[in-house]
């Protein structure tokens, strides 16, 4: 196997919630360090795929392949890597594929490095209130851009030199059709099975320079983690745990996504899936890595979580019902759904937002598609409304200025308590808007650019 890595990139949510924070509403005392992601109330794996996908770049319309990975799809049946490969701008004849499990990671990660293509894992991880599954779980996405490189090495950030898998049929982490909540095995026995399989894989694979083992319960990974030998990986993990926590079946991405930030060219990594025995992916390190910036994030209160979840059934707005997706115009609106595509008059060059087939200077059907999904803009005015239908309220409307390219009335996300003034900067991102009878409606929104 010598696939190369041509780019990665990882999404994490803007929302954190502290362990202190979850330890104060249960028992009235705050206990617990760190914190925990949290997707907005409109995120779900869907929407973090996409933007960890856009962020690797140019390359991704030219690829061939993409495997997207999750324990929690929105829609089943459908495939939501149609979804994704929508947004993210992929060309029309790419291979798409839904893959699911918590060993899905790992699988997107080895089949688009034989095939090459995308691999895009993103998760959302939950637990009964008070449960270390939801302290210790988080939210989040990475993609990897897998190819050939002949353009030249120095286009590639690491190449895959060895792939290792210890299948073992163990009942160590399940949860049945509809629940919301995974059930775990016996401790000691989950203990055994996977340190044997990891044991076998060390033995197959050698010792590297860095070693990440990713695995539901976090005491368990990082004496997994030391029993490999390796010198480099225990700060990357318990970093991530800390600050980000058990993401699924994306987990295993944004470890390699942390490590590969600050390796160096010649560091090799084995980034190893425990659950349902050991996986492993072996790489070498061609290029430093460059530490990604740390956006921070917003502290959110216990019941915002909950009821973000679903779990706090609170008192709904009294609007008028939203109404169902529509599949006919979704499909023939694809471009501007999706991809955020207005037109632009290929005789004056004036930009519509949202598409029109007819331009003010009189051509008819002369347009072409132009999107802004990649520009940023600034807020020229917003009106919020403190009794929307929204989970966070208030919800708020603005005018975005895209310069030359023409102007958009948009919703906001992201924003901070205090809102945002007139003029800020903002970018676009691709979000739920809201969901009818458990069915999600996609569009964009526009966030504080980071």
């Amino acid at each position: 196997m010598t696939a190369k890595l041509l780019a990665y990139a990882s999404y994490l949510p803007h929302y954190r919630l502290t362990r202190a924070t979850i330890g104060a509403a249960l028992t009235g005392v705050p206990s617990g360090s760190g914190a925990r992601t949290v997707a907005g109330y409109d995120e779900d794996a869907v929407s973090m795929a996409v933007a960890a996908t856009r962020a690797l770049g140019a390359g991704v319309g030219e690829a061939g392949h993409l495997y997207f990975a999750t324990t929690n799809p929105p829609l089943l049946d459908k495939s939501c890597s149609l979804i994704v490969h929508a947004a993210t701008g992929m060309h029309g004849r790419a291979f798409a594929l839904d893959l699911t499990g918590l060993r899905s990671g790992f699988g997107a990660l080895s089949v688009a490095a034989g095939s090459g293509g995308v691999a895009v894992l993103a998760d959302l991880r939950a637990g009964r209130p008070g449960s270390a599954e939801e302290a210790d779980g988080g939210d989040g996405a990475a993609a990897f851009l897998f190819g050939s490189g002949d353009s030249g090495e120095d286009d590639a950030v690491a190449e895959v030199i060895g792939s290792v898998s210890v299948p073992m049929e163990v009942m160590d982490a399940w949860r049945a059709p509809g629940t919301g909540y995974a059930l775990l095995g016996e401790d000691r026995l989950v203990q055994h099975v996977l340190a044997r399989a990891v044991r076998e894989v060390v033995a197959e694979a050698g010792t590297p320079t860095t070693a990440l083992v990713s695995t539901l319960n976090r005491r368990l990974a990082s004496s997994l983690r030391a029993s490999i030998g390796a010198a480099g990986g225990a700060d990357v993990q318990e970093s991530h745990r800390e600050s980000t926590g058990y993401c699924g079946a994306a987990d295993l991405g944004l470890l390699l996504a942390r490590a590969l930030d600050t390796a160096r060219a010649g560091d090799t990594i084995l980034a190893v899936s425990a659950g349902g025995g050991a996986d492993a992916l072996l790489l070498r390190v061609l290029k430093d890595g460059r530490r990604s910036p740390d956006s921070g994030g917003q502290e959110i209160g216990y019941h915002q979580y909950l009821t973000w979840r679903g779990a706090l059934g609170r008192e709904p707005a009294r609007r008028p019902a939203r109404p169902a997706v529509a599949p006919a115009p979704a499909f023939r609106n694809s471009a501007w759904k999706y991809g955020l595509a207005g037109s632009q008059c290929s005789a004056c060059g004036k930009v519509y937002l949202p598409p029109a087939r007819v331009c003010a200077c009189g051509a008819v059907d002369q347009a072409r598609p132009f999107s802004v999904a990649d520009l940023t803009g600034t807020v020229v005015t917003q009106a919020a409304d403190g009794v929307s239908d929204s989970p966070a309220p208030p919800a708020t409307a603005a005018l975005i200025d895209f310069g030359t390219t023409g102007r958009l009335l948009i919703e906001l996300t992201d924003t901070p308590p205090t809102g945002i003034a007139d003029g800020a900067e903002i970018e676009m991102t691709f979000r739920r808007t809201y969901a009818l009878d458990g069915v999600p409606n996609y569009f964009w929104k526009a966030r504080p650019k980071r």
